[in-house]
Order: structure tokens, then C-alpha cells, then sequence
């Protein structure tokens, strides 16, 4: 019957907001000016924020809308990504592709001391490039380039590089490489990360990690999104910070977040009360007569205030057996 009330009451509820909203006038307007696939694409690039913060190493940082979307500095070393969720597949000459390629030779350029590397990241797949001249044969060329980045003639895909449009400056960087350095330098320094995971994918994926990272804390799983929530405010606070140099996070910064879900401050004067109830629960669930756990967590007593244990067995009634 309560199964039956409820299963009522929830349908009524339903009813209820359904002629709620049916009496709300949906405004009407541009869909042109409505930014939603603006809004999923900066959610997305959050959610792959928070990824590589959780699987930060000890000695990395991640910095925010620096390098790139978000860039992992470590040892002298800069890995920037670039994050996009779109639908459509990519070439070497879609726009995305092209500012990656571009943005490397800048980075480069800024940063000479550090080993770079950046990924582009996307939900697209890779697709066929039309003209016969920005491809080598009928393979697609950024499945060009991950097989030219092991082994292979690098000169024809130089060529196609040089007549796309690319900045000034990435292609006299590119001409003063020699066919080793380009493929050491520059070809292996690029990743087209293609087919990346839809968000609700990716959202899952943040959720299995928190749980292993939570349970091991002594959390549960209750406490997983509360907690990506607090990360991806966090990344939000930080992204938004007008001083370049203070945006961004670390392995500690994450600690924190996790100690904050999983442990329950108590400070001193608590923490005496509760372990006097303990002892007192302690005490009463026991047998006097066995309490060696009472006897421990009692207050220490002179010697002659101590009683003798109970006698197991009358002395006189021994005596009279024995005789």
C-alpha cells in the first residue's frame, strides 16, 4: 500500500510541474545568438581539465588558459592541449588543425629552454583531405603524420605543409629543419588525439576515477559528485584568475579537495567527549567479572583500593571435601 501511495503521489507531482510549465510562455527569439554548442565545447574542455588533474603526478602542475586550453609543466618540460568537441571530422587544413600546428611553432619559439609538446585533442575523427595535393596518396594525412612520425620520406609531406595556410613564422621554422630534426622535433611533438570521448563518456570516466580515488581515502561513493563538483568549480575559479602565473593547480591542491570529502574534522574538547563514551560503552557491554578492556581504561588506583577477584570457589568447602 505505501509502495502504492508513493508510486501516486510521484505521478501526481509529474502532472503537477508538466501543467506548470505548459502555463510558462517559452520565450521566442534568435537561435542563431543561442550559444549552446559555445557552452558544451567550454564544459567539455573543464571536463578534460579535471581528467588531467586527477591524473597529475606529484612534481607536475597544470596551468589553465596559458599554454593552450590547459598545459602540464614538469622538469623542464611543457605538454600544452588543446581541447575541442566537435562534430564534424578534421583534414590538415581544418582551421583547429591548422592553429595547433601554429600554436607549437609559437610555443617553441616563447619557450626555448623547455621540451615541448602539444596535443590536439577533439571528438572528431579524422577525415580525407579532397585535393590530391594536400595528401600522399589516399591516406589522410594526419594518418600521414603519426606514420612519417616513426619512419619514412619526410619530404613530401614538407611540401604539403608549406602551401597550406599556416603562419609565416611556422613555416620558416619548419624549412630550417633538417629531415631529422623534423620528424625528432617537430613531427613527434604533435599529437592529433582524434575520437576523443563523447562528454557523457568522459563524465563517467571522472566519476570511476573519484570513486578509486575517494574508497582509498576512506571515502564512499555517495561522495563522488559532490566532490567533482567542488574540482570543477576549482578549475573555474582558477582559469578565470586575471594573473597569468596563478592559474593553476597542482597534486596538492587536489589532496586538500579529497582530505575535505572524506574526513570529518573534530577538534580537541570533541574528540575527549566521544572517547569518554566509548570507554563508557566499553564498559558496560562487558562482565565485570571478565572486563580485562574496563580494567584498562579505567583511572589508575592505589594498590589497596584494588579488590581481589571474585573467589571461583568456597575454600572451606574444599577443606571439607578433603577431609
Amino acid at each position: 500500500i505505501y509502495i502504492s501511495i508513493c508510486k501516486i503521489l510521484n505521478n501526481c507531482e509529474k502532472t503537477v510541474v508538466l501543467e506548470y510549465m505548459d502555463k510558462i510562455p517559452v520565450p521566442k527569439g534568435d537561435a542563431n545568438r543561442e550559444a549552446i554548442n559555445a557552452l558544451g565545447g567550454f564544459v567539455y574542455q573543464i571536463y578534460q581539465s579535471a581528467l588531467a588533474w586527477i591524473e597529475l603526478e606529484p612534481d607536475e602542475f597544470l596551468f589553465l588558459e596559458v599554454a593552450e586550453d590547459y598545459a602540464v609543466v614538469a622538469c623542464g618540460a611543457l605538454k600544452g592541449v588543446q581541447v575541442k568537441k566537435t562534430g564534424h571530422s578534421v583534414t590538415i587544413n581544418s582551421n583547429d588543425i591548422l592553429a595547433s600546428i601554429d600554436s607549437f611553432a609559437d610555443l617553441r619559439q616563447k619557450n626555448p629552454t623547455l621540451k615541448i609538446e602539444l596535443r590536439h585533442l577533439t571528438t572528431s575523427i579524422i577525415g580525407k583531405e579532397k585535393l590530391e595535393a594536400h595528401r600522399i596518396g589516399e591516406t589522410p594525412t594526419l594518418e600521414t603524420w603519426r606514420n612519417l612520425a616513426k619512419a619514412g620520406n619526410v619530404e613530401p609531406l614538407k611540401n604539403i605543409l608549406n602551401n597550406l595556410k599556416l603562419s609565416k613564422t611556422t613555416k620558416v621554422y619548419i624549412r630550417n629543419l633538417d629531415d631529422k630534426a623534423f620528424r625528432e622535433e617537430f613531427l613527434k611533438r604533435i599529437h592529433f588525439d582524434c575520437g576523443a570521448l563523447d562528454p557523457k563518456f568522459l563524465e563517467l570516466e571522472l566519476h570511476s576515477r573519484l570513486d578509486k580515488l575517494l574508497k582509498d581515502r576512506g571515502g564512499v561513493h555517495s561522495q563522488v559528485a559532490g566532490c567533482l563538483s567542488t574540482i570543477l568549480v576549482a578549475i573555474l575559479q582558477k582559469a578565470t584568475l586575471k594573473q597569468r602565473e596563478e592559474r593553476f593547480v597542482d597534486r596538492n591542491a587536489l589532496e586538500e579537495i579529497l582530505e575535505r570529502a572524506t574526513q570529518i574534522p573534530v577538534n580537541r574538547a570533541q574528540f575527549e567527549i566521544q572517547n569518554q563514551l566509548i570507554s563508557k560503552a566499553l564498559t558496560a557491554s562487558v562482565s565485570k567479572a571478565t572486563n580485562l578492556v574496563a580494567t584498562r581504561l579505567s583511572k589508575p588506583k592505589p594498590i589497596n583500593e584494588v579488590p581481589l577477584p571474585t573467589a571461583i570457589a568456597s575454600r572451606t568447602i574444599q577443606i571439607d571435601n578433603i577431609v
